[in-house]
């Protein structure tokens, strides 16, 4: 039996598709296709993570002797060696190309998130000149769709890397040493981000002062609406990537979760439900545009100050 077979084999009785292992691995549904029909082989890296999530061993996939062997377990014998392997020491065993993927997959949801927020804010400065505009009229809706869009997309997609999140997890002990000290040199650049956002924050009214007193309205209101659109991302950016590592510490120390992070599940809906009343608000006029984002601002800032401090225990 070919790799590629061993391929088809382990998507079928997965229930998955080329296209969930190409999602996977991060990699185009071309290449999944290669592999299948035997056509092109895998890098080394992505072997791996194929070998840690179908739970069978490097020899398995490469060599054909391992073939009699595998076929003469029955599923359910394999599902309880993947079973084994993962939860060996009562935790669930990481690599560092799962981690890697983690990590990626991660931070590409939080940029989707600070650009969906960050489009619908900034949307508004087309109002700065002034109303009645055919052209602004259509880039403001444009935009602000956008936004909404981007943050409803991101809300329906499917979760990946579930296991890492939630249950105890078991490193090499190179691997976790290496990212632990990635992690204390990216908590003090996100640290400082937030603090730059606090600051950009409390600036912003004065410096849209000076501009109305130099250049007028239009040019303060253009400049108010980039102020309030960089603060929340750069907190919001912040606050997400650092909460991304404490997920893999706290798992890793086993800390007891008393459904410590399915507190800040919330997060995921109030995005698109801070966006649908700011529309309404927009067209009923029920209530300013404005004050679901500032409420939810302040509940994503306490979120974030006890992110900062959980994260110093």
């Amino acid at each position: 039996m070919t790799l590629g077979e061993k391929l088809k084999l382990l998507l079928k009785e997965n229930g998955m598709t080329q296209e969930d292992l190409a999602e996977r691995l991060e990699v185009s549904r071309q290449a999944v296709g290669k592999w299948v029909n035997d056509k092109g082989m895998p890098e080394v890296n992505k072997l791996i993570q194929i070998s840690d999530m179908f739970g069978v061993s490097m020899d398995y996939l490469l060599k054909e002797n391992y073939e009699s062997d595998y076929l003469k377990k029955s599923e359910g014998n394999r599902e309880k060696d993947y079973e084994e392997k993962n939860t060996s020491n009562n935790g669930y065993y990481v690599s560092k190309e799962m981690l890697d993927g983690y990590l990626l997959y991660s931070r590409k949801n939080v940029s989707q998130i600070t650009a969906g927020i960050s489009i619908f804010i900034v949307s508004n400065i087309f109002e700065s000149f002034g109303y009645h505009n055919t052209i602004l009229d259509i880039l403001y809706w444009i935009t602000m769709i956008t936004g909404v869009i981007i943050l409803v997309w991101h809300f329906f997609q499917i979760k990946q890397y579930q296991e890492i999140k939630s249950q105890h997890l078991i490193f090499d002990d190179k691997v976790i040493e290496e990212f632990r000290k990635q992690r204390e040199g990216r908590r003090k650049k996100y640290t400082i981000i937030i603090i730059a956002g606090v600051v950009i924050l409390f600036a912003g009214p004065e410096i849209e002062n000076i501009l109305m007193i130099q250049f007028g309205s239009v040019v303060c209101n253009v400049c108010g609406w980039v102020i309030d659109t960089i603060w929340p991302a750069l907190i919001i950016w912040a606050g997400m990537s650092m909460h991304i590592d404490n997920i893999v510490i706290k798992n890793v120390e086993q800390v007891p979760k008393n459904n410590h992070m399915k507190r800040y599940r919330w997060i995921y809906a109030a995005l698109p439900i801070t966006a649908c009343a700011v529309f309404i608000g927009m067209i009923s006029n029920a209530w300013s545009p404005y004050a679901p984002i500032i409420i939810l601002f302040c509940c994503l800032l306490v979120t974030t100050c006890k992110l900062l401090i959980e994260s110093r225990r």
